[in-house]
């Protein structure tokens, strides 16, 4: 489980050896248009790339030896944005219909309406909490992190299927580096639950998403999300880390 602070933080070189299969992992996905859409977009604050060098103690040897190669993990990503607060919804300026308007010329108005609204640059599901109410620090707001993972044939649990497990191990990191992000110690996880919306095939490149959406004292609830390149949410993420700040013992 993750428990290392800042290691998938550090500034992009492309002369760097990340020890990943593919050599620069950046222009790599840049080169796949979809990947480079998201890359590119202006509301990202930092685009970077996971460090994938052995530890000298050991720690995280399952993600940087296991689950990187070219026929696991070849290549990853990681980018950050903001979360913009949720607009209030404000009352129609407009009058009501005359009772002697066309049906079909309401219709045309209210479906006007809903192609202005935005759509949302993340499901639901990771943009709710956040604020004040929920712990959230202006000083060091809920990030909203992302992953590109390039995954390969040995991810499979049923062929061309990745194995269950992996789900929780794809969430788990990046979900684990956003409650990082809200402690000076590292945190580590002491609850997790998957929910399996779609079988992820392989080989695939998949967008895993993490965010904080509450913080209690040393309590840090994370969700997170598997998706395509389609945005079809492959699986849901739900979790709580604690803040290893050193010589508490309570939650």
């Amino acid at each position: 489980m993750s428990t290392t602070p800042t290691a998938v933080l550090k500034p992009y070189s492309a002369s760097m050896n990340y020890h990943q299969p593919v050599p620069d992992p950046l222009a790599h996905f840049n080169a796949i248009p979809w990947c480079a859409a998201l890359l590119s977009d202006p509301s990202n604050v930092k685009v970077a790339v996971p460090d994938r060098r052995p530890l000298p103690n050991g720690e995280a040897s399952f993600v940087h030896k296991v689950m990187t190669s070219p026929t696991t993990v070849r290549a990853c990503v990681t980018f950050i944005r903001m979360v913009k607060p949720p607009k209030s919804k404000s009352p129609p300026t407009s009058a009501p219909p005359s009772p002697h308007s066309s049906s079909s010329s309401s219709k045309d108005a209210l479906e006007a309406g809903a192609a202005k609204e935005e759509k949302p640059s993340a499901p639901p599901f990771v943009l709710s909490g956040g604020g004040r109410e929920n712990g959230e620090d202006p000083r060091n707001p809920f990030l909203l992190l992302h992953a590109l993972a390039e995954l390969g044939v040995d991810c499979q649990s049923f062929p061309g299927i990745m194995h269950g497990g992996l789900y929780g191990v794809l969430l788990d990191e990046v979900m684990g580096t956003a409650a990082n992000s809200q402690t000076a110690n590292g945190a580590y996880t002491v609850r997790f639950t998957t929910n399996f919306r779609r079988a992820v095939r392989t080989p695939q490149i998949v967008l895993i998403r993490g965010r904080v959406v509450r913080k209690e004292g040393r309590k840090i609830h994370v969700r997170g999300t598997i998706e395509d390149k389609d945005g079809n949410v492959m699986a849901e993420g739900d979790g709580l880390w604690l803040d290893r700040t050193i010589g508490s013992s309570k939650l």
